[in-house]
């Protein structure tokens, strides 16, 4: 006779917080497994140990995306909650998906590591952003938030595409000890979150919007964290009368984004704004143009005429929903395109994700011997082979 199996004895405690943190429901787990959902559900019903093959305990440490060991604890440890979901203020109502999970966690891990990585180097991982509330007035909030970052609006306008513009105000934030990352999640579930509980503060954009996206993101989320209220947002939409504290914080943060990245009186002055305002021919290449200028999407655009009182709620919405509609019509036209063999490589990848910062404080703190070589490429993700590349383009 084949010998059994041998089983190992699992906390449901365990197993439990695994699948609720890591966004998988109880029929997920029993597909995976392949077994009934009956049986799932009996787990634990008194107490007892879940006794479970080593090949099922691997298989959903991968699943959960846990290392085996957190699976084998006596009981579950102690783990922050997520971010608030401020989703539910634009009518989002599903739970975080478990791509958001994973990326809420991975960014928690690296705001940890970072923490730690600076004092050991006697760095402070404290931002100078100021504390304020949505009782202040954005637009002011901005314009002294602008002062600080160092950036000229005529440096702005100078920019020659949107994926320098996301780059360069990355760097700002970073200078001002805030952790950018980008994630994998889809852009309909969230396109962003921001943490505010530990230091250094932490903004993550989803790599999956265009850059124009991604910059108004960096900017909504800083909203959140200058609020102390950081969260899970969808960035696109704006409240003309909130409804509930949850709304009124995205617009507040909506509002303040906008005013930082179009400054107002450079807005009013340009002849474009005037063309848009007066219906002249072509406005609306007007509207395209002025939003590159300031390397925005048209809609922020338009959302920033309207709240300047350039033109009425009214006219704003119209211009909006033709916007929709447009986009809507050149990606039903446009050809999906054929997925290449190319691609960054796992040096730039390293450094899109993660950031300059943290890319550059790892590789000091290798030099310093602070951090051995496995440690470092654990913390920037590549494998060893590719560290001295990272090394490399960190000060490129």
């Amino acid at each position: 006779m084949p010998r059994k199996t041998p089983e190992i004895a699992i906390s449901p405690a365990v197993l439990e917080w695994a699948r609720i943190s890591a966004g998988f429901s109880y029929d997920d787990v029993a597909r995976r497994l392949g077994i009934s959902i009956e049986k799932i559900l009996t787990w634990g019903k008194e107490h007892e140990p879940v006794h479970l093959r080593v090949r099922q305990l691997e298989d959903l440490a991968h699943y959960f995306k846990r290392p085996m060991a957190a699976l084998l604890l006596l009981e579950p440890p102690d783990e922050p909650n997520p971010p608030r979901d401020f989703r539910r203020a634009v009518h989002r109502d599903a739970p975080l998906s478990p791509s958001i999970r994973l990326a809420i966690r991975r960014a928690r891990r690296l705001q940890r590591v970072t923490c730690e990585v600076m004092e050991e180097m006697e760095l402070s991982p404290f931002s100078d952003i100021p504390q304020i509330n949505v009782q202040q007035q954005p637009e002011m909030v901005a314009k002294a938030q602008r002062e600080a970052c160092g950036i000229s609006v005529k440096e702005q306008l100078e920019w020659r595409s949107h994926y320098e513009a996301f780059r360069r105000w990355r760097e700002v934030l970073e200078a001002r000890k805030i952790l950018t990352f980008q994630g994998d999640f889809p852009r309909e579930e969230a396109q962003g979150f921001s943490l505010s509980e530990g230091h250094p503060y932490v903004i993550m954009v989803s790599s999956d919007d265009p850059p124009t996206a991604r910059c108004f993101t960096l900017f909504h989320e800083l909203g959140h964290l200058l609020l102390r209220q950081g969260g899970v947002c969808v960035t696109e939409l704006a409240y003309s009368q909130p409804l509930d504290d949850l709304a009124e914080t995205e617009s507040w943060c909506h509002q303040f984004a906008e005013a930082f990245l179009i400054d107002g009186d450079v807005l009013r002055s340009k002849k474009e704004t005037e063309a848009i305002i007066r219906r002249q021919p072509n406005y609306q290449q007007s509207i395209r143009s002025l939003a590159f200028s300031f390397k925005v999407s048209p809609a922020v655009l338009l959302f920033r005429l309207w709240h300047s009182e350039l033109i009425s709620e009214d006219r704003f919405w119209a211009e909006f929903t033709r916007l929709q509609k447009t986009a809507q019509a050149e990606a039903e036209r446009r050809k999906p395109k054929k997925q290449g063999k190319g691609g960054p490589s796992p040096a730039q990848k390293c450094i899109q994700e993660r950031g300059r910062f943290l890319t550059r404080l790892i590789v000091e703190a290798l030099d310093r011997q602070i951090l051995g070589y496995t440690e470092a490429a654990d913390y920037l993700g590549i494998r060893l082979k590719h560290l001295d590349k990272v090394r490399q383009s960190a000060h490129d």
